[in-house]
């Protein structure tokens, strides 16, 4: 018999929950993660708090059917717990029910104090309304409740090296430097830096990959902030006397934007990982080029737009290789692919696809979305490539490709359709890369047409930008009725490609560290000046060198 003094007390049901919610489903292990939850399941099936983490559980796997289901029990269990409409305002959002889950966000904030409701709601209505303004009242929303007090609050921040000519101290906070598209535009960046200009500093909020070990091998300080509170990494951060913060998550999963609204650094930047406004008075600026904000389109965003020539870099995979013959010469049919995830796809976009399949009867189109796994896939698209009109058999659902398999579609597929009012990113250069012609649609917001955007210039032959849906379909047809100029296209994708600005590395990340240096300057100046990479550098300087 045990000695009951030595006997571990049981663990309670909610304990288990947040263990789960703590170690499992942060390192991404939501097979593991699910598994225990069913188990526990069994004997707490009356459980609303059980059901709620089952159902963020499969949000995170993209599972939004059984995501839905799961979110629904909870809230017949506890018609009061908010976070499970939110969630299933996320699921609706990304299976194509746009308006519906902005309704519903809508609904959960009138009675929620609770800062993810509110900047779910800022994304979910910027990612569907076309008004930009629309994106910045949104955004301000959530940033006057939430960010802003913290920023009025933050204890005075003091630099000590206002030294105008000094090496800057550079530090990016991300939680992306992993098999992720933020981690393809950086990894140059990282590279190309100049030691002898810049120290730079990341601070990882996220999982680690063998990506994550590429990246980490290129920096030289690195700091995990997983585990560490808003207050204590603002603190290091401010320790490590970081000048420019530069934020590359914006609302995505993994943000710290707690830290930059307590001002942990003088000067403070968001670029990359979220192209629409933040609504939060504590960032100062946001990187963009002409193409993502045409000028006089500053009035849209609460952050002052700093402008590059070209705002970001591309580095293609390792492992992509290359088909020379588009396959509709050896299948005898064309096969059109979308690579975009099923967030971005609307049942708007499916009817367009609708028509172009209605008027070459002969087109196949592959579909690519999120769900990790077949049966997920099939759940969540089939019903809706139904209601759009489109032929099933002539339209396959394929789940989410490892990187490696997703490279090698361009070798089943002729021509690539891009989707609105989201447009893909990364995505559609990795498609260019593969040798695969796009079909973008043209808008005013970056976020409607930065693939369009990409589509100038020197990549001007590897796509078609379309004005409005008839053009669309006009420019698909044109495509799929032109083998020869598929065949060229793929013959010439990857020179364009690297001899376009994103593969001058070492160009763009100079115009980089040139931004940071006039930042830093306005900042000793106190004043934004300097609002692009054409300023002069020693325009700024003069006056400067009494500061340090």
């Amino acid at each position: 018999m045990s000695d009951p003094i030595f006997s571990a007390a049981p663990v309670t049901l909610e304990q288990e929950l947040h263990r789960i919610n703590t170690t499992l489903v942060p390192q991404h292990q939501f097979l593991e993660a699910l598994t225990q939850l069913m188990l526990l399941a069994k004997e707490h099936v009356a459980d609303a708090q059980l059901w709620l983490l089952i159902g963020h559980v499969y949000t995170r796997m993209a599972h939004w059917t059984d995501a839905i289901a799961a979110l629904e029990t909870a809230i017949a269990l506890n018609p009061q717990l908010h976070a499970a409409n939110r969630l299933r305002a996320l699921a609706l959002f990304s299976m194509g029910q746009q308006q519906q889950a902005c309704d519903l966000i809508d609904k959960v904030v009138k009675k929620s104090s609770v800062s993810g409701d509110w900047m779910l709601r800022a994304y979910l209505h910027a990612h569907t309304s076309r008004d930009p303004m629309k994106a910045l009242q949104v955004a301000r929303d959530w940033g006057k409740r939430f960010a802003d007090p913290l920023t009025r609050n933050a204890k005075p921040l003091k630099v000590a090296d206002r030294n105008p000519r000094k090496r800057l101290k550079v530090g990016y906070v991300t939680a992306d430097f992993r098999e992720h598209s933020v981690a393809f535009f950086m990894q140059p960046v990282l590279e190309h830096h100049n030691p002898n200009d810049v120290e730079v500093h990341v601070y990882s909020n996220g999982p680690s990959d063998q990506v994550t070990t590429q990246m980490r091998a290129l920096v030289p300080h690195w700091h995990e902030i997983q585990a560490d509170s808003d207050e204590t990494v603002c603190e290091k951060i401010r320790q490590d006397g970081i000048d420019v913060l530069v934020d590359l998550s914006g609302f995505t999963h993994g943000h710290r934007l707690g830290v930059f609204a307590r001002r942990a650094a003088p000067v403070q930047v968001t670029w990359l990982g979220y192209m629409q406004t933040l609504g939060m008075k504590a960032m100062d600026y946001r990187l963009v080029d002409a193409g993502v904000a045409p000028p006089g389109h500053g009035g849209y965003y609460s952050e002052a737009l700093f402008y590059l020539f070209c705002m970001s870099s591309y580095v293609p995979p390792a492992y992509a290789p290359l088909s020379a013959e588009p396959p509709m010469l050896r299948n005898g049919y064309p096969t059109l692919v979308s690579l975009n995830n099923s967030a971005k796809i609307t049942d708007a976009m499916l009817r367009i696809w609708a028509r172009i399949l209605q008027a070459r009867p002969d087109a196949r189109l592959i579909i690519v979305v999120k769900e990790e796994n077949a049966d997920a896939a099939q759940a969540h698209m089939q019903p809706r490539v139904q209601a759009a009109g489109m032929p099933l058999e002539r339209v396959s659902v394929l789940q989410q490709q490892p990187l490696r398999n997703f490279m090698e579609l361009g070798h089943i597929a002729d021509v690539a359709l891009d989707t609105s009012p989201i447009s893909g990113g990364t995505t559609s250069l990795h498609t260019l890369w593969m040798g695969l012609p796009i079909v973008a649609m043209d808008a005013v917001r970056a976020v409607e047409a930065s693939t369009a955007r990409m589509l100038r210039g020197k990549l001007a032959p590897l796509g078609e930008v379309a004005t409005d849906a008839q053009s669309y379909i006009d420019a698909a047809l044109s495509l799929m009725n032109s083998p020869q100029r598929l065949v060229q296209i793929r013959a010439q994708s990857r020179t364009c490609l690297k001899k376009s600005v994103l593969m001058d590395y070492g160009s763009r990340t100079k115009e980089l560290e040139k931004a940071y240096r006039l930042m830093w300057l306005n900042y000793l100046h106190g004043h934004r000046k300097a609002l692009s990479t054409e300023t002069a550098l020693t325009s700024l300087h003069a006056g400067t060198e009494t500061m340090s």
